[in-house]
């Protein structure tokens, strides 16, 4: 657990004035003395109230408080631990290697394509400027039913805009391969963070288990209490570059 500094509120005489607010740089520039300092960061009465500031007591507990952070005992990341994005797509909890992410952003208006919207293909959305295809990671694994009965989200026309709740955010991915740069936008309906997850605590994916979602799935882990899928980045590109092609 993370001690928290405390905030000393001493104020020093001598940073009372702060004749650089009033009269300087960042006041009404009526100092006599800008004639030969120019800016107030040359000024000796600014240097010395730097260091009245600087050179003040300590507040109270502060001294302890970095021996209790500096006492606390390092945490151990096993080496062969994951970098993954964990991210919810309905009621299911998901993750992608970081090594794959670009960006993660708020969501934004979906901009349809006339005559080519699909459960797969979602819009157009503007990234930074640049028009993105987004797509629908919840089509492509099989949840796109699931997703319109719990959010209660109707059908919309394809000539329509759609925005979605504020805990969505947008992704983007991205990879380089033969067909060169793939770069795909989806939605998320919530991010949880970025976990570092050690090798031992992968298991495997039951073969039982025909759900699409877990046939793009490399292997699964517990976090907070959820079983959350890793999914296999090389198929998610290659089923959405599929589809979206066809």
């Amino acid at each position: 657990m993370t001690t928290h500094l405390p905030i000393s509120n001493e104020q020093h005489p001598a940073l009372n004035d702060e004749c650089w607010r009033r009269i300087g740089i960042s006041g009404d520039r009526t100092c006599p003395e800008l004639k030969t300092f120019i800016h107030c960061r040359n000024c000796p009465i600014l240097a010395a109230a730097a260091s009245t500031f600087f050179n003040r007591n300590a507040p109270e507990g502060y001294l302890e408080s970095w021996r209790a952070i500096l006492e606390e005992p390092e945490i151990i990341v096993p080496a062969d631990a994951s970098s993954v994005l964990v991210f919810r797509l309905d009621k299911e909890w998901m993750s992608l290697p970081t090594t794959a992410l670009v960006e993660v952003t708020n969501s934004r208006t979906l901009h349809r394509v006339p005559h080519r919207s699909s459960t797969i293909l979602e819009g157009l959305v503007n990234i930074r400027g640049q028009i993105q295809l987004c797509i629908s990671l919840h089509g492509l694994l099989g949840l796109e039913t699931a997703l319109h009965a719990s959010h209660d989200l109707p059908r919309q026309s394809l000539d329509d805009d759609v925005a979605f709740g504020p805990s969505a955010r947008l992704l983007v991915v991205e990879r380089s391969g033969e067909r060169g740069l793939e770069r795909w936008v989806f939605r998320v309906d919530e991010v949880a963070g970025v976990q570092r997850v050690p090798r031992s605590a992968m298991r495997a994916v039951p073969a039982t288990v025909s759900h699409a979602s877990m046939r793009s799935t490399l292997a699964l882990f517990d976090w907070q209490g959820n079983a959350v899928g890793l999914l296999d980045e090389s198929r998610v590109f290659d089923g959405l570059h599929a589809l979206i092609s066809s």
